[in-house]
């Protein structure tokens, strides 16, 4: 047979079971306050218990979505593994092709400079006459051929500078004769003035169109001596 206390004891449980549906529900605080006090509750643990469960309520939208996003981060960080593997992959291949394309130009550019060097010692020996122009490797002719076309290039360079220079120095006398013929003062010679000015500016003149045409000329000769390059 159970006890009184044990029958009290269920009754003031049922009652806490009551109060805490009856809380979840939502219902009037008279109603609260009655099952608390079947519960043997004090009020202020009571309010502690209505403090805490209205706290949860904010927690229970996102908690009920938590399957649904813990897949979604499980998706998203394999997603991320699979990226940053296919990157890493890719990175790898990429650093084993610049370094094997960097010992390819490196192992080119010590061959060239081999090359280069052998065939400077031959034309060192060549330039002293000890090596006829018969012996000497075909590749050893084209650098003589095309250092003699450089040359010619740069002689052909150097003529159109001092053309422009001296066209541009033509240019500049012309324009200097034409200022004095403008500001000439007013004198009594001032006509002889004008004579002697204008016989100077037609030379001038004359050797300016002279100077335009032997730089036009220099132009034409450079031009030809690169497109043989």
């Amino acid at each position: 047979m159970m006890s009184l206390a044990q029958i009290a004891q269920n009754k003031r449980q049922q009652a806490r079971t009551a109060f805490i549906n009856a809380a979840w529900s939502e219902e009037p605080p008279e109603r609260l306050a009655e099952l608390a006090n079947d519960a043997g509750m004090e009020l202020a643990a009571a309010d502690a218990i209505l403090a805490r469960i209205a706290d949860i309520r904010n927690d229970m939208d996102a908690a009920d979505s938590v399957m649904r996003l813990r897949r979604a981060a499980s998706k998203a960080k394999a997603h991320s593994d699979a990226v940053a593997a296919r990157t890493q992959a890719a990175i790898e291949k990429l650093e084993a092709e610049a370094e094997a394309a960097a010992l390819e130009t490196g192992s080119a550019l010590r061959e060239a400079g081999d090359a280069e060097s052998a065939a400077r010692r031959v034309l060192a020996l060549y330039a002293d006459g000890l090596i006829p122009v018969s012996h000497l490797p075909k590749d050893v002719v084209a650098m003589l051929e095309r250092e003699e076309l450089e040359a010619k290039v740069n002689q052909a360079h150097a003529v159109v500078i001092a053309a422009t220079n001296k066209r541009n120095s033509l240019r500049e006398e012309v324009q200097r004769l034409e200022r004095d013929l403008q500001y000439l003062p007013i004198s009594r010679d001032r006509k002889e003035q004008e004579a002697r000015l204008n016989a100077e500016i037609e030379r001038a003149k004359a050797a300016l169109a002279a100077a335009e045409s032997r730089l036009s000329d220099a132009e034409r000769a450079h031009a030809k001596a690169r497109s043989a390059l």
